[in-house]
């Protein structure tokens, strides 16, 4: 079984060709076309700009992969249709049903945020390998610039959200105090950079945090613009000083995850814990959470699958069509998580 897999969710364009025999997986191409330069100097992801980008980037990629294989062996496409920006979903729908069309294939919609927890199970390698099999239920943590939601998977298909942030994301809640610090987009990975220089720490608030499982990250935001600015009032914002607000910023944020993780561990019968998503390729972030669960099974997935990719995606629509769901002629996207 063939499968091509096309992200274009947010500020990545991905493309990934996949093959499948008996549940193990060959690599034939992965490809992404990252924009991180087109909306740097915004401090964020414009989405017009994003959507222009893809329909720019796509035929670039697809034609790329056809050099080294013929499309019309593909079983089906399997595309990411939310959440996501609206203008970068539908430039992304656009291509895909017309390149289906085209090859007279139906289409797989898969939901970006399962994707995220379905790139734990393969390793970024050309060689065959097999699709890792985890144990459920499995309590599934999504955190990126765009997304933290916490979901409890009984399997593949059936899943159920626990909680979602109400306001910023927490690699969005990274960017913007990065942002506002003087740091170039993205700002999470500077951040993690810099807090390894620290010396002292900052105390920050938690906000909700005994509320349920939803994350807020707002208020957050707020106490540390008002903490740089009260700092810059009276001392010169030295990098000492921006290297310690880096490393509280950062522990705050990842002790609420922490939080909010074990509280769901301790009220469902787990087997497993999955983090996933662009933050989750913090290599602090996963010493905390290996420190603190030491008796479940946690799984991360590979720095380069962490990130939006085509490759998730094919993937994805592989599982989800192994437990039933079918190809579609039509799909919907959708901006919201559900």
């Amino acid at each position: 079984m063939f499968i091509l897999g096309i992200e274009t969710t947010c500020d990545e364009t991905g493309m990934a060709l996949i093959e499948i025999k008996e549940n193990k997986i060959r690599i034939l191409a992965n490809e992404l076309a990252t924009q991180f330069k087109v909306h740097q100097k915004y401090g964020g992801v414009v989405p017009i700009l994003a959507a222009r980008e893809h329909k720019k980037n796509l035929p670039v990629i697809l034609k790329k992969i056809e050099k080294n294989f013929d499309l019309k062996k593909i079983d089906f496409l399997s595309f990411s249709v939310g959440p996501g920006l609206l203008p970068a979903l539908v430039s992304g729908k656009e291509f895909v049903i017309n390149l289906a069309q085209k090859l007279n294939k139906k289409i797989i919609p898969v939901d970006h945020l399962s994707a995220h927890f379905y790139s734990v199970l393969i390793k970024n390698k050309k060689d065959w390998q097999k699709i890792k099999e985890i144990d459920f239920p499995a309590l599934v943590l999504i955190v990126s610039g765009g997304h933290t939601n916490l979901y409890l998977f009984k399997n593949f298909l059936e899943k159920r959200k626990l909680g979602e942030t109400l306001d910023d994301a927490a690699g969005e809640t990274l960017d913007k105090c990065a942002r506002y610090l003087g740091l170039p987009y993205p700002g999470g990975p500077i951040i993690e950079k810099l807090a390894e220089k620290a010396k002292g720490f900052f105390p920050l608030p938690k906000p909700i945090l005994q509320k349920g499982y939803n994350f807020s990250f707002a208020g957050l935001k707020t106490a540390f613009i008002q903490l740089v600015d009260e700092i810059r009032n009276y001392k010169k914002l030295d990098e000492k000083t921006i290297a310690d607000l880096c490393f509280s910023l950062q522990k705050t944020i990842f002790e609420i995850l922490i939080y909010k993780l074990n509280k769901a561990k301790d009220n469902f019968k787990i087997k497993t814990i999955v983090v996933s998503g662009g933050v989750a390729a913090n290599q602090t972030l996963k010493k905390m959470i290996k420190k603190y669960f030491v008796q479940e099974k946690i799984y991360f997935p590979e720095r380069k699958l962490a990130t939006d990719n085509g490759l998730n995606i094919a993937l994805a629509g592989y599982l989800l069509y192994q437990n039933g769901t079918p190809p579609l002629e039509k799909i919907e996207v959708y901006p919201r998580s559900i």
